[in-house]
């Protein structure tokens, strides 16, 4: 059994990176490491920062998922068809 923190357990399972997290909040990665860990101690700052940092990932996250959609769905039928493309554009 390992002891942990709710928010690691989520960042893992959602594949959410420390430095990810780290761009949506005033936190450094070592910071957030140490928090999750425990070994730092828990404050209603630290919860309402990361709170705001995950409501981000996951707008962030919708935003993209849409995005896939919507290239998905014009190209559905065509995904294999070559083109060529500027390196910049991938």
């Amino acid at each position: 059994m390992v002891t942990t923190t709710y928010l690691r357990v989520m960042r893992l399972k959602f594949g959410i990176s420390l430095l990810e997290l780290e761009q949506h909040c005033s936190f450094s990665n070592q910071y957030l490491s140490m928090l999750e860990l425990g070994r730092v101690k828990s404050t209603s700052n630290n919860e309402e920062v990361l709170k705001g940092a995950i409501a981000e990932i996951i707008a962030s996250r919708k935003q993209s998922l849409d995005a896939l959609t919507q290239s998905f769905e014009a190209h559905r039928g065509h995904l294999l068809e070559t083109l060529e493309v500027e390196a910049d554009e991938l």
